[in-house]
């Protein structure tokens, strides 16, 4: 078992980060769900945070990103932090599973994975500027949903 109930990953708004932010989530969720729900975490927090690097920083000015996870006794609650341009997503409408697919759409897949798996929610932080995305994850659900 997991002991730590807390962790903060500080790291590079650079997608090559990406790796060890995977590493860095998987290693906090330890033994504590089954493979299925770890395999959709992982994903959800990887979708989000390379729309955070892609989209939220398109001039590749150097910032950091924070990841803090923390294991509540019903949920698995994972939030971003950062100085990115702001964006509130859960005020973009996801378009259906087949929108996507019949219009060809270039993105929006990751969007919709995202708030399929998690509880999406955004808030933006003042002194300084910063965007802070929180992602929630009932640990009530198990590997058979």
């Amino acid at each position: 078992m997991n002991a730590k109930k807390e962790k903060i990953h500080i790291f590079p708004n650079d997608l090559s980060e990406l790796v060890k932010v995977r590493e860095e989530v998987r290693n906090f969720l330890g033994n504590e769900c089954g493979d299925l729900i770890r395999g959709r975490l992982v994903f959800a927090l990887d979708e989000a945070i390379t729309n955070v690097i892609e989209h939220g920083f398109p001039d590749n000015n150097p910032s950091n990103v924070e990841l803090k996870m923390r294991k509540n006794q019903n949920s698995w609650r994972f939030t971003i932090t950062d100085e990115g341009i702001p964006f509130d997503p859960t005020l973009k409408k996801s378009d259906t599973w087949k929108e996507l697919f019949e219009t060809g759409a270039d993105g929006g897949f990751g969007l919709r994975s995202l708030k399929k798996i998690m509880t999406v929610r955004y808030r933006r932080l003042k002194r300084p500027e910063r965007n802070r995305l929180t992602l929630i994850h009932s640990r009530k659900d198990n590997d058979s949903k």
